[in-house]
């Protein structure tokens, strides 16, 4: 009977959260959204959220609040395979007001992420009223796709130059 409860306890105490408490930004930043599906490439992902969370530790510029965006708040499995938990759901949550938003490039960003009517009208809304917005590679098809590059100078992936123009 000991070992039952003993493993029923190791069990119940290995039980994986999977969803995030509710993430509350400071007030009097800049609030950095990242958009983030399954499929999301890592370093596109971390890196510029590593710069943009760091703003808390300098001097003389003004701090911004990162967080993640996606369509669900349950895990999304980046392309390397890590399971990130999204602290916003756009489908659901009030999320706070925008300045800048972030598309890391993600491994269908050239086809079945543009026909997700419902996240490319999500971005189009949202980057509009934005202060900035940025892509990482083909984060800017979504972009493109939302109408947000029309007009503007833009790159992605030097492979993909050719089809982006088409977008815009």
């Amino acid at each position: 009977m000991r070992i039952l409860l003993v493993v029923v306890s190791i069990v119940l105490s290995c039980t994986v959260q999977r969803t995030r408490p509710v993430y509350q930004p400071a007030t009097g930043r800049y609030n950095v959204a990242f958009l983030i599906m399954d499929g999301t490439y890592n370093t596109e992902l971390t890196a510029p959220f590593d710069i943009f969370q760091h703003t808390i530790f300098r001097k003389g510029i003004k701090s911004m609040n990162t967080f993640l965006v996606a369509d669900r708040k349950t895990a999304i499995k980046t392309f390397e395979g890590i399971y990130i938990l999204p602290d916003y759901d756009y489908k659901r949550d009030d999320i706070p007001d925008i300045d800048i938003l972030v598309t890391p490039s993600a491994e269908h960003h050239l086809d079945t992420d543009l026909d997700n009517q419902e996240m490319i009208d999500w971005v189009g809304r949202v980057g509009a009223g934005a202060r900035y917005v940025t892509s990482h590679c083909d984060g800017a098809f979504v972009l493109a796709e939302a109408g947000l590059l029309d007009e503007v100078a833009c790159t992605t992936f030097p492979a993909d130059i050719k089809l982006l123009r088409l977008f815009k």
